[in-house]
């Protein structure tokens, strides 16, 4: 396993506009990150290059920038769908068909830089009350047609494991069990689809994650890493939370995990002042490598 960080983890700022992203990978090469996760969740943001009729150039910049920084793209996180509100993008049929061509640019945009593997956020039939059998079509559905993009342009696609929230208008979310995304991946029974595991999802459903991991086995693509006290997702870094890590380390080794141990901890740094953001991450980094010790 190598240490990887997202993208994200430099994006927000306590004011002001998202930090540019070739600022934000030389910040990460400079705190000691060469492999990354490139997210592409912002494209609600003004400023982020993608929603721009220009961003196969600015791609082509990035990807040039990462061979100078010595830095590899091997994850991304396509954008989704707020799945807990009343989210316009998805009741907006112009604002719908917009979300989805910045989707298909993402996946475009993952294999110009290299991606390996391509995350996902799956999708719940709540018009059907949360029904197994119609959640698992409706994936099917959504997620057929973009498997094969995928494909030809040499990239997987990695369905991540989500949770319930608390207070959220969805009673329960399709996928918030190991055993549902297993079941959901093998079915499509392509070894292009696999799994990214949310650490801190998994906290909050209080899953024994070395069993969860273990069940989950050789479908395990990708990883999201992060913890929290198991009462909300705050994406914060690895012992300033209470998930068991050493356990969780050695497991990874045990089921032959070949993917990278990439941080999501953007909750640690979003709120800092800029005068300590590099601290923190550097920082961040050494913990990483302590906990690739214990693997």
């Amino acid at each position: 396993m190598r240490l990887s960080t997202s993208t994200n983890i430099y994006a927000i700022n306590r004011s002001g506009p998202l930090t540019d992203t070739i600022e934000c990978m030389r910040r990460c090469a400079d705190a000691g990150f060469k492999v990354l996760d490139f997210n592409f969740r912002f494209i609600k943001f003004d400023e982020f290059f993608l929603i721009r009729d220009d961003w196969e150039k600015e791609i082509e910049k990035i990807g040039n920038e990462a061979a100078k920084l010595g830095i590899e793209f091997s994850q991304s996180h396509i954008p989704y769908y707020n799945l807990d509100q009343k989210d316009k993008y998805l009741s907006d049929p112009e604002l719908h068909e917009w979300f989805e061509k910045m989707c298909l640019r993402a996946y475009h945009a993952s294999a110009a830089l290299g991606v390996k593997w391509a995350v996902a956020h799956g999708f719940t039939a709540v018009e059907e009350n949360c029904s197994l059998e119609a959640s698992k079509k409706k994936n099917h559905d959504y997620f057929g047609p973009y498997i094969e993009v995928a494909k030809k342009l040499g990239i997987g696609l990695a369905i991540e494991n989500m949770c319930d929230f608390y207070g959220s208008i969805i009673p329960r979310r399709y996928t918030a069990t190991y055993e549902e995304l297993v079941d959901l991946v093998d079915s499509f029974n392509d070894p292009s689809v696999g799994i990214c595991w949310d650490f801190g999802h998994a906290n909050l459903m209080e899953y024994d994650q070395c069993k969860a991991l273990r069940y989950v086995g050789k479908r395990l693509k990708a990883t999201h890493v992060n913890d929290n006290f198991g009462l909300l997702d705050v994406h914060t870094l690895p012992f300033a939370g209470k998930i068991k890590w050493e356990g969780i380390m050695k497991t990874l080794t045990e089921i032959g995990y070949e993917g990278d141990f990439t941080y999501e901890i953007h909750g640690f740094v979003d709120r800092m002042p800029e005068a300590l953001k590099d601290s923190a991450v550097k920082f961040a980094y050494e913990v990483g490598q302590y906990l690739l010790s214990l693997a």
